[in-house]
């Protein structure tokens, strides 16, 4: 398996770490599923120029959120 080194600044690594306790896995896990859905929308958001959106139970829009070309 390919091994990648990165740096993120202390803020980024506390949010990594909450992540993960949260979630009873690891911050290369918590990495892991970022990546996956960030393919996921690139893949159905912006290839199919669809709206990504946060709704609530009623599917009222609370937020829609934009990604950059």
């Amino acid at each position: 398996m390919p091994r990648i080194t990165l740096e993120f600044p202390e803020s980024v690594d506390k949010i990594l770490k909450e992540l993960a306790a949260q979630n009873h896995t690891s911050k290369v896990d918590v990495i892991r599923r970022a990546l996956g859905l960030y393919n996921y929308v690139h893949k159905e958001v912006k290839e199919k120029d669809l709206k990504l959106a946060v709704a609530d139970e009623d599917d009222k829009i609370l937020k829609e959120i934009v990604l950059d070309p």
